[in-house]
């Protein structure tokens, strides 16, 4: 019998995170649980648990007895607030589930954090370190040697180089190019298509070819 698993969130993201999920064939989807107060009570086929307010044990807790489990990844992609919420969960004793699809190709000596979520057609070469909470979206490349902080989100398409680092809390936007031995702070946003030929301190939206900061990032 398969382990069961709340995804929280019910947009467009937990749909790709419950395809994956699906794909895996490791886990079953217990439910899906938003923070927002609305009128639906099933989601996929898949019952459908609303308003979450305000990081309340009593709702964690209702969830557990309900369904059973402790198991949950995020579903939403809301960069702040899912960094808050994970750690919510982690630190009420519920255990975050890593998602890889099965077309994915993974090194065998790749270290992978709790909660991450790889996606269909990406590509993880020998040696990396990958963070908790990490989203690598659909045919992305994370080299050898990557270090790849907690919270990160990784687009689609992204090709990250060699020995490169990316700081926590950052997004990588669709199609970004990050050239070898180069350093993107925490807290960034480099936007879609951009090529970074240098290093991006912390709090920064960068974008373009080759990335250039263009203002502090505020969340």
């Amino acid at each position: 019998m398969k382990e069961r698993i709340i995804i929280i969130g019910s947009g467009r993201h937990a749909k790709v995170v419950a395809y994956n999920l699906i794909s895996q064939c490791k886990y079953e989807i217990a439910c899906f649980a938003t923070t927002d107060n609305i009128l639906e009570t099933t989601f996929m086929g898949y019952p459908l648990i609303s308003s979450f307010i305000n990081f309340d044990l009593s709702y964690l807790n209702c969830l557990k007895d309900k369904f059973k489990t402790n198991l949950f990844h995020i579903g939403f992609g809301d960069m702040k607030y899912r960094k808050d919420v994970y750690e919510f969960f982690v630190n009420n004793g519920w255990e975050a589930i890593t998602i890889i699809h099965p077309s994915a190709i993974i090194a065998t000596d790749a270290r992978i954090g709790k909660g991450v979520l790889i996606e269909a057609g990406c590509l993880i070469t020998p040696n990396p370190i990958i963070g908790d909470n990490v989203m690598i979206n659909t045919g992305s490349q994370v080299n050898h040697d990557n270090i790849i902080h907690n919270h990160v989100h990784i687009a689609s398409g992204v090709v990250t180089s060699g020995s490169i680092e990316i700081g926590e809390n950052t997004l990588i936007d669709d199609g970004v190019i990050i050239t070898m031995n180069k350093k993107v702070g925490s807290n960034c946003i480099i936007g879609a298509g951009s090529v970074v030929t240098k290093d991006i301190p912390d709090g920064k939206v960068a974008y373009g070819v080759p990335c250039k900061v263009i203002r502090d990032n505020i969340y």
